[in-house]
């Protein structure tokens, strides 16, 4: 065979091998094409589903408020006494409450968000202005989450002391802790007006007063 016609049969492996890959091609297109007819623009791969995590956190602080109610406010009164000795004279709102129970008591705000401990003391003995004193283990005490005729109870009598100790535990939010008072006053007293003062203080339930 001559050079020429080798170089034809050449061309035309060339021009046949290139008309079957514009027929694959064409093929593939046609076979790629979504239901609407359109060719496909882009192909997307997709791998399998992946996640991660992490978690939430918040911390909510204990929060408490108490106050005195009114006739605690007023002051713990025991009123003149004219006779001595005077044993268990009762503050005057002992037993003016409803169902004869005490008006005296310190409640815990409704918005606190943990029960409460009460605790109590004295600042000194009771002192008039001459600075006699009747001595603070004669004003006692005693409390009761609830009050009426029998509670909070008279006995056992705990006296006052100038360092805080618990008197009522585990008080709701919204609740109160009621008190009765008395005082002794021996038969020597001298004449006078006497003073001291009360403090109370709310604790988280389970917790030490402090001083």
């Amino acid at each position: 065979m001559s050079e020429k016609k080798k170089g034809i049969l050449s061309w035309y492996s060339v021009v046949l091998i290139l008309v079957i890959l514009v027929f694959a091609v064409l093929l593939i297109i046609e076979n790629t094409k979504p239901a609407t007819g359109k060719t496909i623009d882009k192909i997307s791969l997709t791998g399998h589903a992946t996640e991660s995590s992490t978690y939430s956190n918040v911390t909510i602080q204990k929060y408490l408020s108490i106050a005195t109610c009114t006739n605690m406010s007023l002051g713990i009164l025991f009123g003149d006494v004219s006779e001595l000795p005077a044993t268990n004279i009762n503050a005057s709102h002992n037993y003016d409450g409803a169902s004869s129970g005490s008006s005296l008591c310190v409640n815990v705000s409704a918005d606190s968000n943990t029960p409460v401990d009460f605790c109590i003391k004295a600042n000194t003995d009771l002192t008039s202005i001459d600075l006699d004193v009747i001595v603070l283990a004669n004003e006692t005490y005693q409390n009761s989450s609830t009050t009426n005729l029998t509670l909070p109870t008279t006995s056992p009598e705990i006296p006052l002391t100038t360092g805080y100790v618990k008197s009522g535990d585990n008080i709701a939010a919204g609740s109160e802790n009621y008190y009765r008072f008395w005082l002794d006053v021996p038969a020597s007293q001298p004449s006078g007006d006497y003073n001291n003062t009360v403090y109370f203080k709310g604790v988280t339930t389970s917790l030490a007063c402090g001083a």
